[in-house]
């Protein structure tokens, strides 16, 4: 199945190639039952021979289009972190199914499978694999969260690519403008069409988070819509057939796993974001702090959804990462 492609110029290209191309990490199968491959691009200095610190780089694009490639992205963060090659990093960009691929939790246990590779395959790579941190933007910040907070519930990890005798535990995460709280998406009125994603990573006229979280779920029998499956969460009836929505937007939240042992994360968020709410951010770090997690939080006023949350702001994301790695 062809993956879509937002319709935006390239304007954040990686800048170098990978020096490991279209590294294949698993055998998958989407929805309509053909196999696909999951690839992934490793960048990495030439002359590195020792195992180094890694960040996997999880793309954003609202779970519904984007590439590993990274030819079509307009947010900054992957171009940004590809010049720590050259301080000895190894960064990572891998594909996951598309939820016009297949539905929640697939591209979660993709995300999780690249873990898992990486660390199987550490010596090959020259990856340190007790050093390996993950970044994501938007939907691709969500995945990270995923990774990096649910690495001890197995129910969530899947078997994509096998390797389980590896953890997909990893040392620290930032997220930038992520979901955290599907439950509370539902729960707002978050039906109308957005207009304006002029000056966003996203530019697509007529996203609404109904149709993305409809889509994600696969809660898109004729019909129904977000209003729908939040009237049967309100409802509180678990013997109702579409509870099985809701149950499964609880378990892909990254809220629903917060706990001191999470790895130290950092979160970023834009206070004129008018895709993603603010308060998922900021719900996420308050339950962080709650638990008594390591937890950094960054709100730049003026910032919109990607694709940047401004040079100081995206330093310090990097810089959290570097210094924990």
């Amino acid at each position: 199945m062809e993956q879509l492609l937002p319709k935006v110029k390239p304007l954040c290209p990686p800048g170098r190639p990978p020096r490991f191309e279209d590294v294949p990490f698993a055998e998958v199968t989407l929805d309509n039952g053909e196999p696909f491959t999951l690839k992934m691009d490793i960048y990495q200095d030439l002359n590195q021979k020792t195992p180094g610190p890694c960040i996997i780089y999880y793309f954003g694009g609202g779970w519904m289009y984007g590439e590993y490639k990274q030819v079509t992205q307009k947010a900054v963060y992957f171009r940004e972190l590809i010049r720590l090659v050259e301080q000895g990093f190894t960064v990572v960009s891998p594909s996951y199914r598309l939820a016009s691929q297949s539905v929640f939790p697939a591209c979660i246990h993709d995300c999780k499978g690249v873990v898992r590779f990486l660390k199987a395959n550490s010596e090959k790579y020259y990856i340190d694999p007790e050093r390996i941190a993950v970044l994501g933007n938007s939907a691709g910040g969500h995945l990270a969260a995923m990774v990096a907070m649910s690495a001890n519930c197995s129910e969530m990890e899947g078997e994509v690519g096998g390797n389980r005798e590896y953890s997909s535990a990893v040392k620290a995460a930032t997220i930038f403008y992520a979901p955290s709280d599907l439950l509370a998406l539902l729960r707002k009125d978050a039906n109308e069409a957005i207009t304006n994603l002029s000056g966003t990573e996203v530019d697509q006229n007529g996203t609404s988070m109904d149709h993305v979280i409809t889509q994600i779920l696969g809660y898109t029998e004729s019909g129904k819509s977000l209003l729908d499956l939040n009237q049967v969460l309100e409802s509180g009836d678990t013997s109702h057939p579409d509870w099985k929505y809701v149950e499964l937007a609880k378990k892909c939240s990254p809220i629903t796993y917060v706990s001191a042992d999470c790895p130290p994360m950092m979160i970023l968020h834009g206070g004129k974001d008018p895709l993603v709410p603010i308060d998922q951010s900021e719900s996420l770090y308050k339950a962080l702090v709650s638990a008594n997690a390591d937890v950094m939080y960054l709100s730049v006023s003026q910032a919109n959804h990607g694709p940047t949350m401004g040079n100081e702001g995206d330093q310090m994301a990097y810089q959290f990462l570097i210094n924990r790695l």
